[in-house]
Parts: C-alpha cells; sequence; structure tokens
C-alpha cells in the first residue's frame, strides 16, 4: 500500500487534546490521527449498509 502525505490545520486547543489521548494510548500524535480516520470509515461503511 502506498502512503501519501496529508497536512491538517487544526487548532492548537485541538492538537492539544489529541497530544494527550496519544501519550494516554502509547500512540504517536500520526498513529492516532489515522486510527481514528480508520474507525470513522468503518463506522460509515456499517452505516451505508
Amino acid at each position: 500500500m502506498n502512503k501519501d502525505v496529508i497536512y491538517v490545520r487544526i487548532d492548537e486547543e485541538i492538537k492539544k487534546e489529541l497530544d494527550m489521548i496519544a501519550l494516554e494510548e502509547n500512540r504517536s500524535l500520526n498513529n492516532l490521527i489515522v486510527t481514528i480516520l480508520m474507525r470513522y470509515l468503518e463506522d460509515r461503511k456499517k452505516n451505508n449498509k
């Protein structure tokens, strides 16, 4: 699988919250965001059936 780089602009407060969650889950911020996006896509697929 090829991977693309995506840049996201978010508010500082949201980034701080995501950083804290990533730290709690022993993840990198990037890994956390990818996981969140994958879960979102899975939920959409389930709800559209």
